[in-house]
């Protein structure tokens, strides 16, 4: 089994399991929520976190002020991971890196996508049909690599979008100077 393969994967859930176990309530909370793709009610995030509704409602809206995630609904009480927040955490470590750091993942994400286009013979995953393609490979083989282009594409976007953030701050230096 590779590396990388489903087997490491369930390690790593239940190491994640053991860990949650031994932090303190607001933390619990805290890393449910990093896991709320779906809408989910107070009372089963409080089980998830094994504390307290209360406590879990407390630390639920401290989250929500923050940013965290964001209420879903006010009757049942439902909240979900505020994708925005993430995105904007994610472009702010990319803010980090150097200009050639930047060049650098850029030249590297490129090289894989265009390794795709090739392989696909289309210019994005969307325009493939997977079972035109099965033939040569089992169809899950090409779910995952159409899956894997389009996390290509979205690194891409993101590090194209902070290195024009760069370019508009130079601009804007290169004018007030």
């Amino acid at each position: 089994m590779p590396a990388d393969g489903p087997g490491e994967e369930f390690g790593l859930a239940e190491g994640f399991s053991a860990d949650l176990d031994a932090e303190p309530a607001d933390e619990r909370v805290y890393r449910v929520a990093l896991q709320l793709y779906d809408p989910a009610g107070v009372s089963e995030i409080a089980e998830r976190a094994s504390c307290a509704p209360d406590t879990a409602r407390r630390h639920l809206k401290r989250l929500a002020d923050i940013g965290v995630v964001e209420r879903v609904s006010e009757s049942p009480l439902t909240f979900a991971r505020n994708e925005s927040y993430f995105e904007w955490r994610l472009r702010n470590r990319l803010e980090a890196l150097s200009r050639d750091e930047l060049h650098e993942r850029l030249t590297e994400l490129t090289e894989r996508e265009s390794a795709f286009r090739e392989r696909f013979d289309a210019e994005s995953p969307t325009d493939v049909d997977a079972l035109h393609h099965a033939e040569y490979d089992d169809i899950e083989t090409v779910w995952l690599a159409l899956s894997e282009w389009h996390t290509v594409r979205e690194r891409i976007d993101r590090l194209e979008a902070v290195r024009r953030g760069r370019g508009s701050d130079l601009s804007a230096e290169e004018n007030a100077a």
